[in-house]
């Protein structure tokens, strides 16, 4: 579907496919920025910001390797020149995470309150850097490699905190879950 909106926003100018693909990509981008700024108003300015651009440069889209990636990217960018204007000496730090939101799909909605609301602690309680990583690759769906371009570290790094995180989280998780399961994790 993805490419196809691409397509007419590039050569057809149709902004009802500009629109659904901004939908499509809004909230997800506006969580990343907000990581950043904790400050909704410019969170959203920031993603704005970002679309816009992609807007007046529509004619050169299929010069971008990966969407994703680049948006997320204009995103990181835009926010870290956000935070400069801001404040010259505070610079973004990716290691500060404050905002996490677990979309909810058909499997999430399965789980108990009580489950959804030790899932949120756990995460909540990652280190930073695992936090972020884990948010973009298991939440938003992107790939390791994605993240990795995305945040300007190595693969391994990525590979390496998400075993971290997915360890952490089965530690934490591990009281909660039927005992099937958590002897699961400790077969592996």
């Amino acid at each position: 579907m993805q490419p196809s909106l691409l397509h007419r926003i590039q050569f057809h100018n149709d902004e009802t496919a500009f629109r659904q693909f901004y939908t499509d990509n809004m909230f997800r981008l506006f969580q990343f920025a907000y990581t950043f700024i904790q400050n909704r108003e410019q969170a959203e300015e920031i993603v704005n910001d970002v679309f816009l651009r992609l807007w007046q440069n529509r004619t050169r889209i299929d010069q971008i390797e990966n969407i994703s990636v680049y948006l997320y990217v204009a995103v990181r960018n835009t926010a870290a020149n956000y935070q400069r204007q801001v404040n010259r000496r505070d610079p973004v730090d990716l290691e500060v995470v404050h905002h996490f939101y677990l979309s909810p799909d058909p499997e999430q909605l399965l789980i108990t309150d009580e489950l959804r609301k030790k899932i949120a602690a756990a995460i909540d309680g990652l280190p930073a850097r695992c936090k972020l990583i884990f948010k973009l690759v298991k939440e938003d769906g992107l790939s390791a490699a994605e993240v990795a371009a995305i945040l300007d570290i190595s693969y391994k790094t990525v590979t390496t905190q998400l075993t971290i995180a997915l360890k952490k989280l089965e530690e934490a998780l591990r009281p909660s879950l039927p005992k099937n399961i958590s002897a699961s994790f400790k077969k592996k």
